[in-house]
């Protein structure tokens, strides 16, 4: 997560100065909401049995990106 983090803000960094409190807020939003993330027990134990499952069906970005637009609707 911290190299992700770093890379980041290199790239608030190389935007234009008007645009970088606008991205960096949106980043520092997007923080504190991943810190007040929390899974309950059973959806940790969920996760681990979907992870040790040898024959899980893994998605295409592009899949992933279509489903995820179709929660929205």
């Amino acid at each position: 997560m911290t190299k992700l983090l770093e890379h980041a803000l290199r790239q608030v960094e190389q935007l234009p100065e008007g645009e970088q409190d606008a991205a960096a807020g949106a980043l520092l939003d997007y923080v504190k909401h991943m810190r007040e993330l929390r899974l309950t027990d059973a959806q940790v134990a969920e996760v681990r049995r979907r992870l040790a499952n040898p024959d899980r069906k893994l998605v295409s970005h592009a899949e992933a990106r279509e489903r995820i637009a179709r929660l929205g609707s």
